[in-house]
């Protein structure tokens, strides 16, 4: 049964309302992974299998860390300014205070872990990872005003702002590019760069457009943080099951096969645009409506991600040959094997986050955990047995595997828990 919190909902918005929020929220999804999709291009070309993959060793231990202490906090600002529980100016008083206790331990405890697991690494990219630790709070504080604005339905300023820290990456790296002027640690300093323009920006877009102030409320932490807990377990195996394969090669296999398998996973979950799209909407107006209107935003937004999914992913199959070769370089080809692998999990994973964002918006935001946990425990599992024996193609096999097991778990949740049937979710129409 639905939760009680969801029952004061404000009317459904209609099918245009959802269509332009939609629009504009495929429009800034398709800009990102545009975006993240030249940035991995231009990272691969100018660094090479084994460069591409100390990037990679550097950037996924500082990011694990500061995600397993998002704790939820930016979808409980999203839920409880959409349910007007607290004010923006309550709310970003809140989140500034929650925001500097996530900073500092992400640096305590990436100070411990990253060195230990760069260790194998050369001094400068053991450098690196520490540079990139302290600077995490940039990273952390970059997602509160996109938070704000997606709160408050405004899909626009949101998705100007959670595109500003991808497109100042891309920008600084093709100066780079051009002038042919590169190394890791330019490209490193260039992605924090990015975070730290998304911060400046939309700290004073937030703060001129929601007329924010300082504005102390003490039940407002608690609330953000009970709601937040409720997704903590999601964030954690949603984390695990994404980047565990990456974490464990990065231990296990040299530099060139991880940068291989970071090439295939860039290219796979290129088909992702629709679905984190849906589901950012499904969502954010899910969250305003009342439960049967909300089924029929998330019946639309299923509905069009398994349509597109279905498409991108076999079209992909077959060019990955050519978009390999063509795109990332002859250096890449061993790329191909391993995105192939990948889709099917791309496709599940694609469909499983609308359902995450589904939930979420229906007041269950820790039911997917459950999904999440059975595939970590495929996971585990299944990188324990193969990577050994396969490398990254067995990393690929698993994590395909994996968030297969998510999504079937996911739709038994969907149909029992939430009331949502599955014949009428596939049609679109709740």
């Amino acid at each position: 049964m639905v939760s009680d919190t969801i029952e004061h909902r404000a009317p459904s918005g209609g099918k245009q309302t959802f269509l332009q929020h939609y629009g504009a929220t495929v429009f800034g999804q398709g800009l990102t992974l545009a975006l993240g999709i030249l940035t991995g291009i231009l990272s691969a070309r100018m660094l090479g299998p084994a460069g591409r993959g100390e990037y990679a060793a550097v950037i996924v231990w500082p990011m694990g860390i500061a995600g397993f202490f998002a704790f939820g906090i930016n979808q409980a600002v999203v839920f409880h300014i959409g349910q007007r529980t607290f004010s923006s100016s309550q709310t970003a008083t809140a989140v500034t205070v929650i925001g500097i206790l996530q900073s500092a331990l992400s640096i305590a405890v990436g100070l411990v872990v990253v060195p230990m697991a760069l260790a194998k690494y050369s001094a400068t990219v053991q450098h690196l990872g520490i540079v990139f630790v302290l600077l995490t709070p940039a990273m952390i504080f970059s997602g509160y005003p996109a938070s704000l604005f997606q709160g408050t339905q405004d899909f626009a300023r949101f998705n100007l702002i959670r595109v500003l820290a991808p497109l100042t990456y891309a920008l600084l790296l093709i100066g780079m590019f051009v002038t042919h002027h590169f190394n890791l640690e330019m490209v490193i300093d260039s992605q924090l760069g990015g975070y730290i323009v998304a911060l400046a920006i939309g700290s004073v877009m937030a703060w001129r457009l929601l007329d924010l102030r300082m504005e102390w409320r003490s039940e407002v932490i608690p609330r953000l943080v009970h709601y937040g807990a409720r997704t903590q377990a999601l964030s954690v195996t949603y984390f695990f099951n994404q980047r565990i394969d990456q974490l464990l090669l990065s231990l296990l296999v040299p530099p060139r096969q991880l940068g291989l398998y970071a090439v295939a996973v860039t290219l796979s979950t290129s088909v992702s645009i629709f679905p984190q799209a849906a589901g950012i909407v499904a969502f954010s107006k899910g969250s305003a409506q009342h439960a049967e209107s909300a089924k029929h935003t998330i019946g639309r937004a299923f509905q069009s991600s398994f349509i597109w999914l279905l498409i991108s992913c076999s079209v992909l199959y077959w060019l990955a040959p050519l978009a390999i070769q063509w795109v990332f370089g002859e250096t890449f080809g061993g790329s191909v094997t391993a995105c192939r692998v990948l889709l099917p999990g791309a496709f599940a994973a694609g469909l499983s986050l609308v359902l995450y964002n589904a939930a979420s918006a229906l007041g269950r935001p820790g039911l997917a955990s459950y999904a999440e946990g059975a595939g970590v425990f495929v996971t585990a599992a299944g990188l324990y047995e193969l990577v050994p024996r396969f490398g990254f193609i067995g990393a690929a096999i698993v994590s395909s595997a994996a968030y297969i097991t998510s999504l079937l778990v996911m739709l038994v949740l969907a149909r029992r828990v939430l009331g949502i049937e599955l014949r009428r979710l596939f049609s679109g129409a709740l």
